[in-house]
């Protein structure tokens, strides 16, 4: 009896019902949230929003959270009154899921002419084996039917060596294959900011002469590999740099990038910070840089670091930009763990280019807009990648 009524003493409430331990993690997490933003967020006006009175109004709803998905919840909605991007919060069990090594069956997918499309095929995956091909469009997985890319990747993710059944419509009729899930190989992830990410990375050369080079996030992992294929292409003609589907990353690789593709220092962009201006994006060249032709090819789902390279590309002439508008998802973050496990994205600066556009809400507008078509893409065709090939030769 002694034994148990001290447990009871020691999960005593502060919320009916609630023990007191979870409303106490639950303050931990929520305090270290709110405090951050307020002492670290680019703007002091929180832009236009009362950061005070949202900590009035939130804290109560966070003090009684009774689980992880309540409490984040509360979070999220906070944080969405910044009405910006990279400013996220997510429990342990996210960020489990997010650094965890990925499985997936090889295909890349965007909406092309409104139909969720494969736009890619990734080499030796099971896609690639089946006999999938781009162009062919997704209509359901595991007998669901799935019309946009998030509801599709929510399907596709599950653990290596699973089954997923995708129904694709390809160019002759509506067909099922079985695909197996695979794990990304062990040279495709690596740290950054402490935690596990991973990346896929591709170069080589197309149209006999001319560099390519493709990866998925700008993550210090590969900056080995982007310096060493830059390097063997010194000699191309021309060079593509496809970051399309390239969320960003550590803004240090994409610099990195950049000190490869200038003889004189330049300054390629600018963050705001609560008191002042940073002009840390700037090149520092290498003894050899690659100063010939450039493209860079970019889509919606290119982000934060993506973005402030190809503007600085753009801006200062150094690339032709082609393809379709960026995200606008472009603000400098850091991440921050929290006491219970979870993590959190905060906003520390906002960028603009020399010239003072902002990229954050607006994108980076191509100089040359194509759009993807299914037609080209069953044909074995990239307009896309097409239409950087003619501008490097000369022919638009």
């Amino acid at each position: 009896m002694i034994i148990l009524l001290a447990l009871i003493a020691a999960s005593a409430v502060s919320v009916i019902g609630q023990p007191a331990r979870r409303t106490t993690m639950n303050m931990k997490v929520f305090e270290t949230v709110w405090s951050t933003v307020n002492k670290e967020f680019y703007d002091p006006n929180f832009n236009g929003v009362d950061w005070k009175a949202a900590h009035e109004k939130y804290a109560p709803l966070a003090r009684a959270a009774a689980s992880d998905d309540e409490l984040y919840k509360t979070i999220m909605e906070m944080l969405g009154l910044l009405k910006v991007s990279h400013v996220e919060a997510g429990p342990a069990s996210a960020v489990k899921t997010v650094t965890s090594k990925p499985s997936t069956v090889g295909i890349g997918l965007r909406m092309v002419e409104g139909k969720l499309t494969i736009t890619r095929i990734v080499p030796r995956f099971p896609a690639e084996h089946a006999g999938v091909r781009t162009g062919f469009i997704v209509t359901a997985i595991d007998g669901k039917t799935v019309a946009s890319i998030d509801e599709a990747k929510k399907l596709l993710a599950g653990e290596a060596g699973s089954t997923v059944r995708i129904t694709f419509l390809d160019n002759i009729g509506e067909r099922e294959i079985a695909l197996e899930r695979r794990s990304l190989a062990p040279k495709d992830g690596g740290k950054m900011a402490g935690l596990n990410f991973y990346a896929l990375f591709d170069s080589k050369i197309v149209e006999g002469d001319i560099g390519y080079i493709s990866f998925t996030s700008f993550v210090p992992f590969l900056n080995e590999q982007i310096h060493s294929a830059m390097t063997s292409m010194k000699n191309a003609p021309g060079m593509v740099l496809d970051l399309r589907g390239n969320g960003g990353g550590d803004d240090n690789v994409a610099l990195g990038i950049a000190n490869r593709l200038f003889a004189k220092q330049t300054l390629l962009m600018v963050t705001r910070r609560r008191t002042y201006e940073d002009n840390y994006y700037k090149t520092k060249p290498v003894k050899y840089p690659y100063l010939g032709k450039l493209v860079v090819l970019i889509d919606e789902f290119s982000g934060s670091a993506t973005e402030q390279l190809a503007a600085g590309l753009q801006e200062s002439g150094r690339a032709y930009v082609i393809g379709t508008k960026s995200a606008g998802e472009d603000l400098d973050a850091n991440i921050k763990m929290l006491p219970d496990g979870g993590m959190l994205v905060y906003a520390y600066g906002l960028p603009h280019t020399p010239k003072g556009f902002i990229i954050e809400g607006r994108g980076v507008i191509p100089d040359q807009v194509v759009e993807l078509k299914r037609a080209d893409l069953l044909a074995g065709h990239d307009t896309q990648l097409d239409a950087a090939i003619a501008y490097l030769r000369g022919r638009n």
